[in-house]
Formats: structure tokens, C-alpha cells, sequence
């Protein structure tokens, strides 16, 4: 695994809020052992893969990969982002329809419900506590890079989506008092195993701060060609 130096960088012509979680599978050459950190070196990961169905793929540059409905093989981790803190999580992700159940998620439900990315297989889901989009159709089997932002001062959430073309705004938008962050995140099903959802992740990148509909359009142009977009 190669180290992140997560200093403010500039896209779009505004600088990034600080990268301060990177589970990217490019740093990586096999499913991480438990106790590894992530690519900043801020948070370790809690892993158990002893059913073997999340595996390493070199597609895409490297992706993780979840093949069955097992929910006792996970990976967790990252910071504690329950209150007062602004962030933005950015995933790439593609469907494997083997199962359909949640993506990415919060491992302490009982903090705040959030939860990001597929939700029974349909994509565009942005769930932080409170309805921004939970989606109850649609599914499809592409790359999607999804942007979840939220603005604590303001209470609000933010998704901006894309697969083929870059982002031109929001996708869904809602504010409200009770909404917020995660207590670490969970890949591939709930804290309790269960609505496991089967897919590649090609990286779970988390800043803290919300980024600009530019910084979103520049980090596409970044990272499109890994997944097969011109």
C-alpha cells in the first residue's frame, strides 16, 4: 500500500477540504488484513473476510469486490462524523445484482442511520438520517462516482451523481435539523450482516469539508478513465 499525504489540494480553480480518509483499492494488492490502515494512515480498518466473498480485482485499477450474500465478511472503518462536522464522501462503485441490499453504511446505526451509494440494488442513495434520496427503483449494472456532501451550519445534504458525463449540479437536495454523519463506514451491508449488497468498490475517499460543484467536476475528470469513461 502506497501513503496519501492529505494536504489541500486544488481543483477547480478552489482548493479541496482535506482528504482525511482513503480506502482506495489501488493501494492495495489483496484484501487488507485487519488492523491495516487506510491510505492516509489515520484509521485502522477492522476486517473479516473467512468466507473469502470480498476479493481484490486489478479491474478499474483495483477494486474490492463482493460476490455473495454473505454478511459475516466485512471491511470498516474511518472517522466519527456523527455531529458538527461538515464532510463529503466520494465512492465509485458498480452493481453486481447477486444481492441487493445496502452499499455503503454506517457501522453505529444507533448514532445516526446514513447510508450511501445502492440501496436494494438502486443507485443514487444518499440517506444521512433523514430522506435526501432513497430510491425505490431504478438499477442498473455501470460505474457510478457518487458525491455525498453535508453542510452541518446549514443542515443540509447534498448528492451529486454521474456515470458517462460529469455532474452539472445536484441530483437530490434536503435539509434538516436531525440529519448528519456516520460513525465509521461499512461496506457491503449493515452493522448486524444483514442487506448485504453484492458490487466493486474501486475507493471510499472522505473529506472534511463540503466540496464545490467545480471540485466535484474536476475530481471527475480525474478519476473517469479508471472506470471506462472517455
Amino acid at each position: 500500500m502506497t501513503g496519501v499525504t492529505a494536504l489541500m489540494t486544488s481543483y477547480g480553480g478552489s482548493s479541496l477540504p482535506t482528504l482525511i480518509y482513503d480506502l482506495d483499492a489501488a493501494n492495495y494488492s489483496a484484501v487488507p488484513v485487519n488492523g491495516t490502515s487506510d491510505a492516509t494512515g489515520t484509521y485502522t480498518l477492522s476486517v473479516a473476510n473467512a468466507g473469502g466473498s470480498i476479493t481484490w480485482q486489478s479491474a478499474n485499477g483495483g477494486v474490492f469486490r463482493k460476490s455473495t450474500s454473505s454478511g459475516t465478511d466485512v471491511i470498516y472503518g474511518g472517522p466519527n462524523y456523527v455531529t458538527g462536522q461538515s464532510y463529503t464522501v466520494f465512492m465509485a462503485y458498480k452493481r453486481i445484482a447477486t444481492s441487493d441490499g445496502r452499499l455503503l453504511n454506517t457501522q453505529s446505526e444507533a448514532s445516526k442511520d446514513w447510508l450511501m451509494g445502492l440501496y436494494n440494488g438502486h443507485d443514487q442513495t444518499f440517506y444521512p438520517n433523514f430522506a435526501v434520496n432513497l430510491p425505490s427503483s431504478g438499477a442498473d449494472l455501470f460505474w457510478h462516482l457518487d458525491w455525498a456532501t453535508w453542510n452541518t451550519s446549514t443542515s443540509l445534504g447534498q448528492l451529486y451523481s454521474a456515470t458517462s458525463s460529469s455532474p452539472t449540479g445536484t441530483s437530490f437536495t434536503g435539509t434538516n435539523g436531525g440529519g448528519g454523519g456516520f460513525n465509521q463506514l461499512r461496506l457491503f451491508s449493515r452493522s448486524s450482516g444483514s442487506e448485504v449488497q453484492t458490487a466493486d468498490i474501486g475507493f471510499v475517499k472522505v473529506y472534511n469539508g463540503v466540496l464545490t460543484l467545480s471540485n466535484v467536476q474536476s475530481l471527475y475528470t480525474t478519476y473517469k478513465a479508471r472506470f471506462g469513461y472517455p
